[in-house]
């Protein structure tokens, strides 16, 4: 336990030095937390090419990962990596197996042949690597005091879609606690210029005992309460720029490329339920069901509109066969 402390209080160090939460790498997802009084004090700005996501967590700190999902230049350049390691590990290769060759003949092999590098076999660390967005318990945006004690989190992050990966404590280069949602979760779009609010959401307030026996196999220390309303709201301090509360959608299985203890969101109404294992796209089913009704809708008005049609026309086609049956009057009588 000792042991694990020390890790924690490590990694969250380096966390809270200015350049961690500042600068990221280029070839991951960018990100970087706001904090209230740097807003304040005009030290950062809310950018609109950029996108906000806001959490609030009541009574105390929190912490997470989103996943933002790849866009096509993203890809791109994740294929460039790959092509480029691949390359890499084929120059060297020969080397390799020569230097292995050479020390088992000398009796000092260790380990197994190397083996050839091939683009069936050969892989590098998931592109979902590179699009961890974490946030907490470190930079906080902003905290209430009291009955209605709360921590809350913005992060600026580019715009795309994001899947809420779970509560999950990302220690690069250490171990990883917490637990991934890899089983079924949430995902929503973070627009531009705007502040896209979770609100209390991932607190799972709104999830009450049954949902939650859905999401655990560890049921004995469930909270036996009932559901509470989300609160999407954000505070007076971010109210007068560009908000929206989060559109969720279902997020389908992930891969646990952290290692975490492996979990499931509960099922959220009217968005995701779960078939055994498998998670169920409420919203999708809906407009599926919608588009089906109303193309039988459309196919059922084409062919009344065609009935309609041959009625109107029945009449007239009679009359001009009954025209050309008439005979034809004789000019010389």
């Amino acid at each position: 336990m000792k042991r694990i402390l020390s890790l924690v209080a490590g990694a969250l160090a380096l966390l809270a030095a200015p350049a961690a939460a500042e600068k990221i790498k280029p070839d991951v997802a960018e990100y970087r937390a706001i904090e209230l009084k740097n807003l304040i004090s005009g030290k950062v700005a809310i950018d609109p090419a950029k996108a906000y996501i806001f959490v609030r967590s009541p009574q105390n700190r929190t912490n997470g990962v989103f996943l933002k999902t790849p866009s096509a230049e993203e890809i791109a350049n994740y294929e460039a990596k790959w092509r480029e390691e691949f390359e890499d590990e084929v120059r060297k290769y020969p080397g390799r197996l020569k230097n292995w060759e050479i020390s088992k003949q000398s009796g000092r092999a260790r380990g197994e042949k190397p083996v050839e590098p091939t683009e069936a076999t050969f892989s590098i660390a998931p592109i979902d690597m590179r699009m961890i967005v974490p946030f907490g318990p470190q930079f906080v945006f902003d905290k209430t005091e009291g009955e209605d004690k709360s921590f809350s989190y913005l992060i600026e992050v580019e715009p795309g879609e994001y899947t809420w990966f779970g509560p999950i404590l990302y220690l690069p280069g250490t171990q990883t606690f917490g637990q991934c949602y890899c089983m079924g979760s949430v995902k929503f779009e973070a627009k531009a210029g705007q502040i896209t609010s979770l609100g209390d959401f991932l607190s799972l307030g709104w999830a009450d005992r049954a949902a939650l026996e859905q999401s655990t196999f560890e049921r004995t220390l469930l909270p036996d309460r009932p559901a509470k309303p989300t609160d999407w709201s954000l505070p007076e301090s971010l109210a007068k720029y560009p908000n929206a509360r989060a559109e969720l959608r279902a997020a389908g299985k992930r891969n646990n490329f952290l290692s975490a203890l492996v979990g499931r969101i509960p099922p959220v109404p009217g968005v995701l339920a779960y078939e055994r294992d498998v998670p169920i796209d409420l919203i999708g089913l809906a407009e599926q069901k919608a588009k089906a009704e109303a193309e039988a809708a459309a196919a059922a008005a084409a062919v009344i509109e065609a009935a309609e049609a041959a009625a109107d026309a029945a009449p007239v086609v009679a009359a001009e066969a009954a025209e050309q049956a008439a005979p034809t009057p004789d000019p010389a009588q």
